[in-house]
């Protein structure tokens, strides 16, 4: 049905990372490496870095300039989102029970899709 699709392997792979990217931040701050205003400011920079590269790297990609100015703004809003979440995300990392969250919530979503997939399957098959 959509398991073998592109789109939902990016999905089941980018629910990977962030599971991933909690586990790595909560490692970080439970051993006490740096605080979390740090670990915020630290990753932001590194993904920006990322960003600036790909940005050099791809010649498809048009500059800034020559985007349309709604778009930019529209681009400008979610990058302040990105890192409101991720200011949001890291500070919350201590309650424990977001991580249990985060991990149910993927459990969830993996098992109805199985669970519809295999509901579709047996329907097909009698």
């Amino acid at each position: 049905m959509f398991f073998g699709k592109k789109w939902f392997n990016y999905a089941l792979l980018a629910m990977i990372i962030v599971t991933l990217i909690d586990l790595i931040k909560k490692y970080i701050l439970d051993k006490k490496m740096v605080n979390t205003d740090e670990l915020i400011i630290y990753s932001a920079m590194f993904v920006g870095i990322f960003g600036f590269l790909h940005f050099l790297s791809n010649q498809n990609c048009r500059s800034i300039g020559k985007i349309n100015k709604n778009l930019f703004f529209i681009l400008f809003f979610c990058g302040i989102l990105g890192y409101l979440f991720n200011i949001c995300f890291t500070k919350s990392i201590f309650l424990y029970i977001l991580f249990l969250n985060m991990i149910s919530l993927n459990f969830w979503e993996i098992t109805s899709r199985v669970n519809i997939f295999l509901k579709n399957f047996f329907l097909w098959v009698l």
